[in-house]
């Protein structure tokens, strides 16, 4: 009895441990307005680099000839990631706003919960960054493999066009 005793106490201590832990992390000292600001600027140089990065690579794709055996998958997949990085570019956009009233108010907590956005945010355009260079290598082998055989292509109509050299031994 004694040791169960001594078991809820020990328990129930440290479960209040736990709780005044809980309660410290939620009352974290208000983010620096000034770092909240320039992770909002490296959002958007980053948002905007991909925005960039997918203006050049849908240039790529579209001079892939469409008949290129799984081509519509990648072409599927570019265009859903692309989707993807414009709705990340619309948050990157609202966020602006928000930031700029949460400087206007004062108010801690509603700087926090944009600095918090801003790093979910930061976080889902580096996992676009790396869809984006799976897609830039993929994009690159269908553009070896058109070029290859566009030059089997050429080399086959060259081919019919020549007249053929007769082989003649001299006599």
């Amino acid at each position: 009895m004694i040791a169960l005793s001594l078991g809820l106490a020990v328990g129930g201590s440290s479960l209040v441990g736990c709780h005044k832990v809980a309660v410290d992390k939620t009352e974290q000292a208000a983010p620096n307005p000034d770092s909240v600001k320039q992770s909002f600027a490296a959002l958007k140089k980053q948002s905007n680099d991909l925005q960039q990065n997918f203006s050049n690579l849908s240039k790529d794709v579209q001079t892939i000839p469409g008949d290129m055996p799984a081509f519509p998958r990648l072409r599927s997949h570019f265009y859903e990631v692309e989707e993807a990085r414009g709705v990340t570019d619309a948050k990157v956009t609202i966020l602006g706003g928000q930031l700029d009233a949460a400087l206007r108010s004062g108010k801690p907590e509603e700087l926090q919960q944009v600095s918090n956005e801003i790093a979910k945010t930061s976080n889902d355009c580096q996992k676009i960054g790396a869809l984006y260079m799976k897609l830039l290598h993929e994009v690159m082998a269908f553009q070896r493999l058109a070029d290859d055989r566009k030059q089997a292509l050429a080399a086959a109509a060259s081919a019919k066009t020549k007249p053929a050299k007769s082989k003649r031994r001299p006599d």
